[in-house]
């Protein structure tokens, strides 16, 4: 048990201790009593501006005794060859895990992508040369090295694949106007090869190259912690998956929920729109037959908090969005499960936010790496999570597993990530 003394307590500090202390299997307790602080034989830490004789102690800044949201002017420090945060020139390791824990700089008016997402550039761990450790991690074992606990019980690791079905089938299904539009655009850029793929998965000859629901099953057999995200949104532009009254998607949704939980992949307007969200959660539901308690948004399209309480409001209980798209990485400084800290209200909520490392698309088509080379990204990552503990969560799609097309030789990249050697 380590002793804390601050001279106020706060959500915010509960919050940033909780994670240093209890999810890595330790105990704390907090303590605004000087004497009783003073008089105690546990091991100590002084979070204050009191001078404590023989105490580890950390004069703090102002971040975990606010209660608003504030612009902070925020620079880059070293000390004892750790590198943290000062925040308007006060430097404050606790308060730097607290900063980029909470997503703090994403309720600031910073600039969006073309999907209105925040962008990875403008992550003060990309500025900083953070993003591609889980920093907050690394922070928390700093910081109890300096309180002097050396060693932490709790080093869990553990692999996660996950799935998005942004499209359940390629061909099958798709109606006479989609299909004959989708002849004419191979047509029209040379790809002979997939009209004639079309044609004989229409004609029953071939199984749609899509259709790998069998091997998501399997990979679920083995890795209990699969976790499917599937599209149920009206079509549009960015929404492309079949009606969820198609009957074949559903006896395949049916089918695979039972070996596999089944999350929702709300569409790409639904991160503002709670009533979209419901709808497509209702529609799920009534495909499983099960409470839906996961989510990850399409596109990874997030608005905090606007998104996180709409997923609340529907009871989701665990969200997989905390991520990029465009570079690989710890967006939220960790790949441990983690609360979502809502600065808003000051509150520590229900919602579970679980950080994904990388996405399928992230390696081959944003930053175009050969597979050798995403197998090197891929262990990499793999070997920091396994170092700091937490969840090797990742993103593949049901299309991309068929290794089809400019996903050809990409099985070892998946093999690499589902293996614990």
């Amino acid at each position: 048990m380590t002793l804390i003394f601050v001279e106020k307590l706060t959500k915010r500090l509960t919050y940033t201790f909780d994670f240093v202390f209890n999810a890595r299997g330790l105990r704390y307790e907090f303590t605004s009593d000087l004497t009783y602080f003073c008089n105690s034989n546990q091991q100590k830490f002084n979070y204050s501006t009191h001078t404590i004789p023989d105490v580890p102690t950390l004069v703090p800044c102002s971040l975990l005794f606010d209660q608003e949201i504030h612009q902070i002017s925020l620079d880059k420090v070293t000390k004892d060859d750790i590198e943290f945060m000062s925040f308007n020139e006060c430097p404050d390791l606790v308060a730097s895990i607290f900063f980029v824990l909470s997503r703090y700089e994403e309720y600031w008016k910073v600039e969006r992508d073309a999907h209105d997402r925040f962008p990875a550039l403008c992550s003060i761990q990309s500025v900083f040369g953070w993003l591609h450790e889980p920093i907050c991690d690394r922070w928390a074992l700093n910081l109890l090295k300096f309180i002097g606990i050396n060693s932490a019980p709790d080093s869990e690791f553990n692999i996660q694949p996950t799935v998005d079905i942004d499209s359940t089938f390629a061909y099958k299904g798709k109606g006479t106007f989609r299909t004959i539009a989708g002849i004419l655009k191979d047509l029209s850029k040379g790809r002979i090869n997939r009209v004639k793929d079309r044609i004989q998965v229409l004609f029953q000859k071939r199984k749609d190259p899509f259709d790998t629901f069998d091997h998501i099953s399997r990979i679920a057999q083995l890795y209990p912690e699969t976790r499917c995200f599937w599209l149920l949104a009206d079509f549009g532009a960015f929404n492309k998956n079949l009606s969820y009254t198609n009957p074949q998607q559903g006896e395949i949704i049916t089918k695979l929920a039972s070996t596999c939980e089944i999350g929702i992949h709300p569409g790409y307007d639904t991160y503002t729109n709670g009533t979209n969200l419901a709808l497509e959660i209702h529609r799920l539901t009534g495909l499983t037959k099960k409470e839906i308690k996961t989510s990850r948004q399409h596109f990874l399209r997030l608005s905090i908090p606007d998104t996180y309480n709409n997923l609340i409001e529907q009871n989701i209980q665990i969200d997989y969005t905390m991520g990029y798209a465009e570079t690989t990485g710890f967006r939220m400084g960790t790949a441990r499960q983690t609360p979502w800290f809502n600065l808003k209200t000051n509150e520590i909520t229900s919602l579970q936010l679980q950080p994904f490392c990388y996405m399928d698309g992230t390696l081959n088509e944003y930053m175009n790496l050969s597979p050798i080379q995403a197998i090197e990204e891929v262990t990499t990552l793999k070997a920091l999570v396994k170092q700091y503990g937490g969840t090797f969560s990742f993103i593949w799609h049901n299309e991309t597993l068929g290794f089809k097309h400019h996903w050809k030789g990409w099985e070892p990249v998946f093999e690499e990530s589902i293996s614990y050697s």
